[in-house]
Formats: C-alpha cells, sequence, structure tokens
C-alpha cells in the first residue's frame, strides 16, 4: 500500500462570467488528491492525516472511502478544514492557503499502518513547523519514501531549514519531483541541473515537471524526456498531483516499489512510466479542478483530452 501524508484543503476555484468572478469549491489538497488518484486508477492507497469534523471533512472521508482509500490512519478532530483561493493567472496555479486552526501546522501523526510500502510526502505542511520535523521522523521509518516539492511561497518562512530537509529527504528517496517552478521558488538554481545532483546524492529517481514543456526523468541508468500530452487547458489544479498519482500507480503495478528497482531504471523504461504519467495529466487539466482519472479513462484513449 501507498500512503499519503499531508494536508486535504477545499480549492475555490475561480469561474469567470463576463466581468464577475464566483469562486467554485472543489475538494483537494495534493496528499489526499494522489491518495484518491492512485485508488481510482486501482491501485492500494491509504491516507495518514487530520480531517474535520466539519461538512467539508465528512465529504473529504466519504469521497476517499467510496475509492477504496485505506482511512484507518486518518484522525478526526475538531478544527476546521483548510481552504485555499486558487490564483490561475499564471502558467500554472498559485494557492493563497487559509488554515485558520492550523491544521497544517502542528497535526499529531500516528504511526505508519501495517502493510505500507510506500510513504508519499512533500508540499506545504514541509515548511510548517512542528509538523515537518514529524514528517521528516516518520519517513525515516518507512520502507520507501517519494516526495513531491509543490513548494508554496507563502507557506515557506525560513527558506535555508526548508531547502535543507527537502535535500535530507530527497536523498532518502525512492522518487523525487518537482517541477521547474518548485526549483526556482526554492532558489536553488538551473532546475535539470539539481535533479541530477539529487541522483547523485542518493535519489533513486528525479522527475522534473515543466507544464507545457513536457517532463524529464533521471536515474543513473539513463534518462527521458517526454512532452506534454496537454492540447486542452481548463485549469492546472491537481495537474502535477495527477501526474504523481499515475507515477505511482504504475510503480506499483509493475511491482517496483523499491529503491534498487527504481535506480535501475533506462530510457525506455522512463519513457514509458513518463509517458502514462503525462496522459493522466492531460486528463485533469481538461476538467475544472483536481480531477483524478480512473484506468478506463486512459486505457486505450487519445494522449490529448
Amino acid at each position: 500500500m501507498i500512503v499519503t501524508c499531508g494536508e486535504a484543503l477545499v480549492d475555490l476555484i475561480p469561474e469567470r462570467t463576463g466581468d464577475e468572478v464566483l469562486y467554485r469549491p472543489v475538494l483537494g489538497g495534493s496528499h489526499y488528491t494522489v491518495a484518491l488518484g492512485i485508488a481510482r486508477l486501482g491501485g492500494a492507497s491509504g491516507y495518514l492525516w487530520e480531517l474535520s469534523r466539519d461538512e467539508l471533512g465528512r465529504r473529504f472521508l466519504a469521497t476517499l472511502r467510496g475509492a477504496g482509500v485505506d482511512c484507518g490512519a486518518v484522525r478526526i478532530g475538531e478544527r476546521a478544514t483548510p481552504v485555499a483561493v486558487v490564483d490561475d493567472s499564471g502558467p500554472e496555479a498559485r494557492y493563497n492557503i487559509a488554515d485558520p486552526d492550523r491544521v497544517m501546522h502542528d497535526t499529531a501523526l500516528p504511526p505508519l499502518p501495517a502493510g505500507t510500502r510506500c510513504l508519499s510526502i512533500g508540499s506545504a505542511v514541509l515548511a510548517h513547523e512542528p509538523v515537518g520535523s514529524r514528517i521528516e521522523a516518520l519517513a525515516r521509518t518507512a520502507p520507501l519514501i517519494t516526495i513531491d516539492y509543490n513548494a508554496r511561497p507563502p507557506s515557506i518562512t525560513d527558506a535555508a531549514e526548508y531547502r535543507a530537509r527537502l535535500r535530507r529527504l530527497a536523498a532518502l528517496s525512492g522518487v523525487v519531483k518537482a517541477s521547474v517552478t518548485d526549483i526556482e521558488v526554492i532558489g536553488e538554481g538551473e532546475a535539470e541541473a539539481y535533479m541530477q545532483q539529487l541522483v547523485q546524492a542518493g535519489a533513486s529517481m528525479a522527475v522534473l515537471t515543466a507544464a507545457q514543456n513536457g517532463a524529464t526523468a533521471y536515474t543513473r541508468h539513463g534518462s527521458a524526456h517526454v512532452a506534454s500530452q496537454c492540447s486542452r487547458l481548463v485549469d492546472t489544479v491537481g495537474a502535477g498531483d495527477s501526474f504523481m498519482a499515475a507515477l505511482l500507480f504504475r510503480l506499483q503495478r509493475d511491482g517496483a516499489l523499491s529503491r534498487e528497482r527504481l535506480g535501475g531504471y533506462d530510457s525506455g523504461a522512463l519513457a514509458d512510466l513518463m509517458t502514462f504519467a503525462q496522459t493522466a495529466s492531460a486528463y485533469t487539466c481538461a476538467r475544472t479542478g483536481a480531477a483524478m482519472p480512473t484506468h478506463a479513462d486512459l486505457d486505450g484513449a487519445p494522449l490529448c483530452y
């Protein structure tokens, strides 16, 4: 089972009619979405985090359970569900997060559930304390970790420590995923060189996404670039999460959730993996919010939506 650890929040997505802008609430949050996406594709996933007893929290829990996500490590609390106002004015969506009860700062984490083969972490919560330190400690108990940076600038208050944490976790990871924008936000210089450095420092596989410019994956045994499959864009909310969910699902299906197997991927295997992940991302880009595809949505379908 792949367990994801991190925020569930409601994305408020702008919808424009003439001069009027209304905001549509959509269930989101990187780790909620990845757990849901893996399950919708037919994989085994679990979710480890705190959800609220409020109406929004109940909807998150019902959606996860309805998709078959293991929710045994979900803690139910009284704090309000965080929300994020989405800014879609640039090439990638940006998020202004409101978390008045500090769920994303100090959530208590249980041990990993039985049957965990991989722990997937990342996003804004790694920049907050004390939860960032708690997630890092939990990651060190996992058989395998994967990390998707998903850097959120308003959440980063100590840039040097955040960069150091990401490098520490990346060196222990089976898969590190980051976008070109993530690398710019954290101030690590040229993106391709940085990702290759992570592989040399210990990461089994590093994946760099570049929106309309495609994605590139690296291991010690090869690299591959795959073009974007997106020809119809509604918004980019959840596109990276859909990519990550599809990538993890494929690795799980192929029995590749180990550092040894991941590090052995050559250029051909990487290209196949990236193409599947890009296809899932294209599906999400063609729909409002973090819409996760099923395998039937992707199986035998054209690459562009």
